[in-house]
């Protein structure tokens, strides 16, 4: 193939409501739109970094992208594997720009031959993915059969009544996913674990802050919840640091903050080995970056339920490739992501 064109645009996406979490609030979500062009065909990807989560800053991501933009431009005949081997050297220590540029690249190549973007990574991926509802979006009408709810910034009666009282409205057979975002330290973790498992709880997720990996390990011995990590988990390194602290049962995968394509497919495969549970999920990225995330899952094969339904968060709702019904992300099975530049 033979890059034609590179083009790096801003954009910025509005919440219908600003999302609270323990730590964080969001009102909008801001990045780039990455586009590659080959003669008559593009791929695209996205870097959109979240604050309280990603390291890097837009501006680095500017200077990142710009950086890799002119190291391609005039390389004529080239091949995936060149076009990726130019990322570690121009974002090192840009998860976010890995991802986006990997996913422009895999977009393309998908493309070229005729592929949707997860078989053309993995022939034997599925075209759809099972993911979580999320309280406060979706209703029981909605037929998730696991509901994420954010816990943390209530007292402790307050939060016992809101998971009484969201049993009540899902039903006893809807599990929960509580996400603390790392807003407790151990003895409230270990209070809160034993007064929750009388509740239909999948896991809890970041109930200590992200370095604290001795004190995550001490919960796991005071509780028969299983421990999730997300804000611990930044790259493969901090990856074998958790594994080896035994700080988690289950791993919180975010490509954009974890890395693209490559980094993820290293940390799956590591939890496996050590059976940790690996989830994919959304870091509210537009509907490219939601669709990489979903034929991420696809590719490497993801069977467990993953955090996907993001895209009703946000006002100009998303004329996106895909389409999710009673908890099940349904992918397009177009060429590439299947997603058109114009809903960028």
């Amino acid at each position: 193939m033979k890059i034609t064109d590179f083009l790096i645009t801003p954009f910025q996406h509005k919440l219908i409501n600003p999302l609270k979490t323990a730590n964080q609030h969001y009102s909008h979500r801001s990045g780039f739109i990455i586009k590659i062009n080959s003669e008559d065909l593009f791929g695209c990807g996205e870097s959109s970094p979240l604050s309280g989560f990603s390291a890097e800053s837009l501006k680095e991501v500017s200077y990142a992208l710009e950086s890799y933009h002119l190291a391609i431009m005039d390389i004529g005949e080239t091949s995936v594997a060149e076009l990726l081997s130019f990322i570690p050297i121009h974002c090192e220590n840009l998860p976010s720009v890995e991802f986006g540029l990997e996913t422009a690249i895999y977009d393309l190549a998908s493309k070229i031959e005729g592929k949707t973007f997860s078989q053309y990574l993995n022939p034997n991926a599925k075209d759809q993915i099972k993911s979580n509802g999320i309280v406060g979006i979706h209703t029981p009408k909605d037929n998730y059969k696991i509901m994420k709810v954010k816990v943390g910034f209530r007292n402790l009666f307050d939060e016992l009544n809101n998971l009484d009282e969201l049993t009540t409205q899902f039903g006893k057979d809807v599990k929960f996913r509580l996400d603390a975002n790392g807003s407790m330290d151990l003895p409230r973790a270990i209070r809160f674990c034993k007064e929750v498992e009388k509740f239909n709880i999948e896991y809890v997720e970041q109930p200590l802050p992200k370095n604290d990996l001795e004190d995550l390990a001490e919960l796991r011995n005071h509780t028969s919840i299983p421990i999730a990590v997300d804000e611990s988990l930044t790259d493969f390194h901090s990856a074998e640091k958790i594994m080896n602290a035994q700080a988690a049962n289950v791993f919180i995968i975010k490509p954009t903050v974890s890395g693209g394509f490559t980094t993820c497919s290293k940390i799956v495969e590591m939890a496996t080995t050590e059976k940790i549970i690996s989830v994919i999920t959304s870091s509210l990225e537009g509907p490219i970056g939601l669709s990489a995330c979903a034929h991420f899952a696809s590719a490497l094969s993801i069977d467990e339920v993953c955090g996907l339904s993001t895209a009703s968060l946000f006002e100009d709702s998303f004329s996106s490739p895909f389409s999710i019904k009673k908890g099940v992300f349904y992918l397009s099975q177009k060429p590439g992501l299947g997603v058109g530049i114009n809903v960028a």
